[in-house]
C-alpha cells in the first residue's frame, strides 16, 4: 500500500507544461547497472509512465529495477545491489514480484535508476555489452538539488567524454589518483560493486554515480564549472511571456534598415572554477528548425543608447560567453513573435553547452513566448476540478509607467514591489479573487463521515460550521487567508440603494421614474467625482469575492475582464485620495484596477509561474502601467465558497 501511494503521489507531480521532447540512449551491460535519465517520459493519457514501460527491450530482459527514495547513507555501498535493497530507503520492481516489491515504479527525469539485464535464453556474463535502449520524454531546465554532507546518486548530460576533473573543478567534491578512501566519486561496476572513480576517468552519458557531496559545494547542486541564471530559471523554461514587444533593435549587419521590437531579458553565466584553472566556453545551439519565435542576440551599439541584434546560426551554436575561473558574464538575448494566427504558445528547444576537457556538459533551455491576442491549446485542458480550491499568489512588480518620460513608458523600476493575491476556482472551473476568506470545515459527529473543507467569505456562516485546527484549550478554529493589496468594490446596484439616494441618482441622471435607475446609472453617478461628502445612506456593502475572466493553466490567462475592473469609488474605504478625519478629503477621485495573469509553466500541478500586467486608471492623468512576475500555489481544495 506504501508503495502504491508513493507512484500516486508521483503521478500526481508529473509536469503539466507542454514542453519539448527528446530521445535520450542507454547503453546497458548484462547484470547491474546505474543509468540516469535526463528525459521525462509521459504516458499517452498524462502523468509519467513506469519502469516496466519505459525499460523494456526485445533484444533482453530487464528483469529488475530499483529507485532511491530520499537521503541515503554512507552504508549504501555494498557490492551486493540486492543486500543493498534490504536497508529500506529503496523503491524495487520485480518482474517476478515478491514481498514489498512494487508493482510498477514511476519513471521521471533528474533520477537515478539500479537496472538488472538478463539475457532472454542461456546465460551472459556480467558487464557484456547487452545493447541500447531509447527512451522519448520532455526535457526542461534542470536546475539539481543535491543533498549536502551525503552521497548522492547522480548523473550529467554530456557529449563526447569530458574529464571528472574537469567536470567537477570548483566542487569541492575530492578525485583522488591513488584511488584512496578520500575519493568522492564511484562507479558501478560488472559484478554490481562500485569503485572509485580518477580524475582522468571520463563521464559516460546515462550513466550514474555515487558522489560525496560536502557542506562547502556551491549551490544546491552541480551540473559543471559554469551555473546558468535567466528569468524563470527555477522554472525550467525560459519564458518571455505574452509580450508585447518593447525594446527596439536594429539589425547589425545592416545598419540602415528599420528597427523592429523585441522582448529582451538577460542570462547570466558564472565560472565556478578556482583561480588559475581554464577559461570555459559557453555555446548555446537551436535544436531543430527556428520556427515562428525567433530568438535573438542582441548587443549595444557602440556610443549610442541603443541596441541591435546579430546575424546567428543558433543551429550551428552561438558562442555565447568565455568565461575566466572565478568570473561572470551577461549577455543579453530577445524573441520577436512572427506569428499572428493560430494558438498563442510557441516553443523552441536549445542547448546551453559547457567545453571541458575531452567534451562538454550541456543542459536543455526550452525557450517560450505567448501572443497575448491568440486562444490557448484547449485540446489538453484538464477537469476543473484538477485546479480547484484556493490558490496563494505572489505578484512581484518590476516595472511601471514613467510619469517623468514623455509617453510614460513602461521602463524597470529602482526596486521591485511584493503583493499578494488570493484565487479561489470552483468544481465548474469559475475563478474569483478572494481577498478575505477563512479555511472551516463541516460539522460531523461520526467520524465514519468526513469533514468537508469550506471557505468562508461570509463570516456570518462561521457559526454553523466549525474549525479546521485544534489549540491546546480544545478549541477548534479556522485558518485565515487574507491580503491588503487588493480591496473590492462596493455593492453599489440599484436594489441596495435607499429611496432618497436613488432619488438623487434619477434627478442627477435626468430619469423621470427612480425606479428605472439601473445599476450602469449608480455607476456613472458615483464616477463624476461631483459628490464632496458622502451620502449619509450610502451603503457600506462590499463585494466578498470578484469573478475573474478565463482559466488556470499553462498557456492561459486569467483577468478582471474589460467591463468588470476592480473599482474603488470616491468613498471607497480604501480610496487613496481619501481621508478619514480631513473634512476637504472626504471624497477622492474614483481609481480603477483591471489586471491579467498569463500562465507560462508549472512544475507541478499545484505550482504555476507567470507574468502579471495592471493597468491603473485615476491615480494620475495618464493611466499607469505595471508589470512583473507571478508565483502561484494552491494552499486549499476546499470546492465550497460560503
Amino acid at each position: 500500500m506504501k508503495h502504491a501511494l508513493l507512484l500516486l503521489f508521483a503521478t500526481a507531480l508529473a509536469p503539466m507544461a507542454p514542453a519539448a521532447e527528446q530521445v535520450q540512449t542507454l547503453n546497458l551491460s548484462y547484470g547491474w547497472n546505474a543509468v540516469w535519465l535526463e528525459v521525462s517520459p509521459e504516458a499517452t493519457e498524462g502523468g509519467p509512465r513506469t519502469c516496466d514501460e519505459v525499460f523494456r527491450s526485445d533484444a533482453f530482459r530487464i528483469d529488475q529495477v530499483a529507485s532511491p527514495v530520499g537521503v541515503l547513507e554512507t552504508g549504501e555501498f555494498t557490492s551486493d545491489p540486492e543486500s543493498l535493497f534490504n536497508q529500506g530507503g529503496w523503491d524495487v520492481w520485480s518482474i517476478v514480484p515478491a514481498s514489498g516489491e512494487t508493482a510498477a515504479i514511476a519513471v521521471r527525469a533528474h533520477h537515478a535508476y539500479l537496472v538488472h539485464v538478463s539475457p532472454l535464453s542461456g546465460t551472459a556474463p556480467d558487464g557484456s555489452p547487452a545493447g541500447m535502449i531509447e527512451v522519448t520524454g520532455e526535457v526542461e531546465f534542470y536546475r539539481p538539488n543535491w543533498t549536502k554532507g551525503s552521497p548522492n546518486l547522480v548523473g550529467f548530460s554530456v557529449a563526447g567524454a569530458p574529464t571528472f576533473a574537469s567536470l567537477l573543478a570548483g566542487s569541492g567534491i575530492a578525485l583522488d589518483a591513488a584511488s584512496t578512501a578520500s575519493a568522492g566519486v564511484r562507479k558501478m561496476i560488472s559484478d554490481g560493486s562500485w569503485e572509485l572513480v580518477r580524475g582522468s576517468d571520463p563521464v559516460e552519458p546515462g550513466r550514474a554515480y555515487w558522489i560525496d557531496v560536502p557542506y562547502a559545494l556551491p549551490g544546491d547542486g552541480w551540473v559543471g564549472p559554469v551555473e546558468v541564471d535567466f528569468p524563470g530559471a527555477v522554472s525550467g523554461v525560459f519564458s518571455f511571456g505574452p509580450g508585447p514587444e518593447s525594446l527596439p533593435v536594429t539589425d547589425a549587419a545592416n545598419p540602415g534598415s528599420d528597427a523592429v521590437l523585441v522582448s529582451p531579458a538577460e542570462m547570466t553565466f558564472s565560472h565556478l572554477g578556482t583561480t588559475g584553472g581554464p577559461a570555459r566556453q559557453v555555446t548555446l545551439t537551436r535544436i531543430g528548425p527556428a520556427g515562428e519565435l525567433q530568438f535573438l542576440a542582441l548587443t549595444p551599439v557602440t556610443g549610442e543608447l541603443a541596441w541591435q541584434y546579430q546575424q546567428t546560426d543558433f543551429a550551428a551554436g552561438w558562442a555565447a560567453a568565455t568565461l575566466a575561473p572565478a568570473s561572470s558574464r551577461f549577455v543579453t538575448v530577445g524573441v520577436r513573435r512572427n506569428w499572428s494566427s493560430g494558438l498563442n504558445l510557441r516553443e523552441q528547444l536549445f542547448r546551453i553547452n559547457v567545453a571541458l576537457d575531452g567534451g562538454s556538459v550541456y543542459r536543455y533551455l526550452p525557450v517560450r513566448a505567448t501572443q497575448a491576442d491568440l486562444p490557448a491549446d484547449s485540446s489538453g485542458t484538464p477537469p476543473a476540478n484538477q485546479f480547484t480550491g484556493l490558490w496563494y499568489g505572489e505578484v512581484v512588480l518590476d516595472s511601471v509607467s514613467s510619469l517623468a518620460t514623455t509617453g510614460a513608458p513602461v521602463q524597470k523600476a529602482p526596486s521591485p514591489l511584493a503583493m499578494q493575491l488570493f484565487i479561489h476556482v470552483d468544481a465548474s472551473g469559475q475563478a474569483r479573487l478572494v481577498p478575505r476568506s477563512i479555511l472551516m470545515q463541516t460539522k460531523t459527529a461520526s467520524t465514519e463521515v468526513a469533514p468537508a473543507p469550506v471557505l468562508v467569505v461570509n463570516e456570518s456562516r462561521l457559526p454553523f460550521l466549525e474549525g479546521v485546527q485544534q489549540r491546546a484549550d480544545g478549541k477548534r478554529v479556522g485558518l485565515r487567508f487574507e491580503t491588503v493589496s487588493y480591496d473590492l468594490p462596493r455593492n453599489l446596484s440599484a436594489a441596495s440603494l435607499s429611496a432618497s439616494l436613488r432619488n438623487a441618482v434619477a434627478t442627477a441622471r435626468g430619469i423621470a421614474n427612480p425606479a428605472d435607475v439601473t445599476d450602469a446609472d449608480v455607476a456613472a453617478y458615483f464616477s463624476l467625482g461631483t459628490q464632496t461628502s458622502r451620502p449619509p445612506d450610502l451603503p457600506e456593502t462590499y463585494f466578498l469575492s470578484w469573478p475573474l475572466d478565463g482559466q488556470i493553466g499553462v498557456g492561459k490567462t486569467l483577468s478582471t475582464g474589460n467591463s468588470t475592473p476592480l473599482t474603488l469609488d470616491a468613498f471607497h474605504r480604501s480610496n487613496p485620495f481619501r481621508h478619514a478625519f480631513h473634512p476637504q478629503h472626504g471624497a477622492g477621485y474614483p481609481v480603477t484596477r483591471s489586471f491579467t495573469i498569463t500562465f507560462e509553466a508549472s512544475p507541478a500541478p499545484t505550482i504555476f509561474n507567470g507574468t502579471y500586467r495592471e493597468t491603473t486608471r485615476g491615480l494620475a492623468r495618464q493611466d499607469i502601467v505595471s508589470g512583473g512576475t507571478l508565483f502561484l500555489r494552491r494552499v486549499s481544495t476546499a470546492e465550497t465558497l460560503q
